[in-house]
């Protein structure tokens, strides 16, 4: 093994329900009632009715729920489509540092797993925090967002070490396990760019379906690469391109808290660095009276480098096509908070991100870094939204902290 596979794999094997804090232990229960609430919320969202249809195409009796339905499928078949359910709606929660991540995407291959392998709630939520807490870790140490690779890719990891956990596995089948998801496991970030499809719902539940299936490899005999992360052709040499700051210790390590209670709960369906940006506006709007949003001049929101490089920049964002393009939209968000007072899901129907009136509205704002937001990155997410006025006026607000902020 090499020194990042003994770490996780040491990490993974040796951590105890009774090693986790009581912050953590109520942290998962928390992101468990939020990630199945949203999931239900999704559950006619055309790409989760595509994976429930796909889902239902096999039976197993020893397999897991499909979710809503009556249905058990292979495990590795309802996991991906839990994952969707999840993720759909763009209202699960959110990790943000070098690389972003969502980690409750994660609780799919937990939940199908637990449920497939007859696990207690207790091994179901130790599972959960080891998830989170790789994911996260892994995002701290090295961003892969400009070098072409998705942050789904870092699920690979987190997905198959909480697989693993819950099959019981022994040290060495964990690093095999983390080792044949991580080489199968590698994602391209053009499920983000430009018009973006139905696939942004799946892209990580599909990573995660394949830690599960990696998992069910290693329980029948199967072995993976050597040297996973240091070697030739490995994930730093590939994927990180030489970046990989691990942290030495990890939550419940020596006192090291637990990374899932640095994980942030969306107030809003939309894009986690939007979600400051949108209680400015809808500040803003009692500011100025709904009445006068039609003499809005133009607006300007100030944010940090990541948030303008992941949902500002780009010339999609100001003509969404999509659901899934517009609820990774500043523009689209900003100007949907101050026409319509709210961002819920009606603010992401087709019939409303193509209205003209608010297109109208979205070709006035303009999205720019602000140095000052880029530097606390990671701690705060902080927007400023400016309206200047037809008559000249000019209102501005800041908001730091969205709510469902730790």
């Amino acid at each position: 093994m090499d020194k990042f596979e003994k770490q996780i794999t040491a990490y993974v094997a040796d951590l105890t329900y009774d090693s986790l804090t009581r912050s953590a232990v109520q942290s998962a229960k928390e992101r468990y009632l939020d990630s199945l609430a949203v999931a239900f919320a999704a559950y006619r969202e055309p790409p989760v009715e595509a994976l429930r249809h796909f889902a239902m195409t096999a039976s197993s009796a020893k397999g897991a729920a499909v979710l809503g339905t009556a249905h058990k499928a292979p495990v590795d078949y309802a996991t991906v489509y839990v994952g969707t359910m999840i993720r759909a709606l763009d209202w699960n929660d959110t990790y943000l540092n070098r690389e972003p991540a969502h980690p409750s995407d994660n609780i799919a291959a937990c939940l199908a797993l637990a449920e497939a392998e007859g696990r207690t709630g207790k091994d179901l939520i130790l599972a959960t925090v080891v998830a989170y807490e790789l994911q996260c870790r892994l995002c701290d140490a090295a961003g892969i967002r400009k070098k072409g690779w998705d942050h789904v890719t870092y699920g690979s990891v987190s997905s198959a070490s909480a697989a693993a956990k819950l099959m019981g596995f022994p040290p060495e089948r964990i690093r095999d396990t983390i080792a044949i998801a991580v080489t199968t496991g590698n994602y391209l970030r053009q499920t983000r760019i430009g018009s973006i499809s139905q696939w942004k719902a799946a892209a990580f539940a599909q990573a995660a379906q394949n830690a599960v299936r990696a998992a069910l490899y290693v329980k029948h005999g199967m072995t993976g690469p050597c040297d996973i992360f240091l070697g030739k052709h490995g994930l730093i040499n590939q994927i990180t391109q030489g970046e990989f700051d691990l942290a030495a210790r990890f939550g419940g390590q020596d006192g090291e808290p637990f990374k899932i209670d640095d994980t942030y709960i969306k107030y809003f369906p939309a894009e986690y660095h939007s979600q400051s940006a949108i209680w400015s506006a809808l500040a803003l709007r009692k500011t100025i009276g709904p009445a006068r949003v039609k003499d809005i001049a133009r607006v300007r929101v100030d944010t940090s480098f990541h948030s303008y490089d992941i949902i500002g920049r780009e010339p999609a964002k100001w003509k969404p096509d999509t659901k899934e393009t517009a609820d990774h939209s500043m523009p689209y968000i900003v100007a949907a908070a101050l026409m319509d007072g709210d961002i819920a899901l009606e603010q992401f129907e087709e019939k409303r991100f193509r209205d003209p009136e608010l297109l109208a509205l979205v070709q006035k704002v303009e999205v720019a870094e602000k140095k000052e937001y880029t530097d606390i990155y990671g701690k705060s997410f902080p927007n400023k939204v400016a309206v200047a006025m037809k008559d000249g006026n000019v209102f501005e607000q800041e908001t730091i902290d969205p709510k469902g902020h730790p």
